[in-house]
């Protein structure tokens, strides 16, 4: 797998969905996108899908701010993004769930991709977030736009996937962010 040109693929078609997003809502103020809803089986994997809110969305929901939250994001699944990226997910699946030997064969494949796939993304949240920060997407977007992954289907791993795709010295200017790290990692 071309871990590199994958990655160029997501940054790439990442940044052209939030650049069209913002163009398309100028009145709204994008503060976020996430990846989440990350899946793979015995049979095939899928691309994360790539979320984006705005303040205004932002709502309180059975006691808990939706702010970190992308399955209530007012923009859950960028489709156009999942899309395009759905033929490196092919590949990985070609590559990946090929026919292994046994079953500890195959669990050992399987947490190799995941490692190097959580590697990938994360590398292209830190790459979209400076894009983001240098002007590169879109001039309304804010100063403070981060990308990350908020994948809370991953439990105990969260908060390691939250620091390892957002830069700490990124990480240090979303108050908001650092607030609900430092709630995750009490829980």
């Amino acid at each position: 797998m071309d871990w590199d040109a994958f990655e160029t693929a997501w940054h790439d078609s990442g940044c052209q969905a939030l650049t069209d997003l913002a163009a398309a809502h100028p009145d709204e103020r994008l503060y976020a996108a996430a990846f989440h809803l990350f899946y793979s089986d015995d049979i095939e994997i899928l691309p994360p899908a790539l979320a984006a809110n705005t303040e205004a969305a932002v709502h309180r929901n059975h006691g808990y701010s939706t702010r970190f939250a992308p399955p209530e994001w007012r923009w859950d699944v960028l489709d156009a993004v999942s899309e395009a990226m759905r033929p490196w997910y092919h590949h990985l699946t070609e590559e990946f769930l090929a026919p292994v030997g046994t079953d500890a064969e195959r669990g050992e494949a399987a947490g190799a991709l995941e490692v190097a796939h959580d590697g990938a993304i994360a590398r292209v949240c830190r790459a979209m977030t400076a894009t983001a920060r240098q002007g590169g997407i879109h001039r309304l977007l804010p100063a403070t736009f981060v990308v990350v992954v908020l994948d809370g289907q991953r439990g105990d791993a969260q908060a390691d996937l939250i620091r390892a795709s957002v830069d700490a010295p990124v990480l240090a200017t979303v108050p908001d962010l650092v607030e609900y790290l430092e709630e995750f990692e009490q829980t």
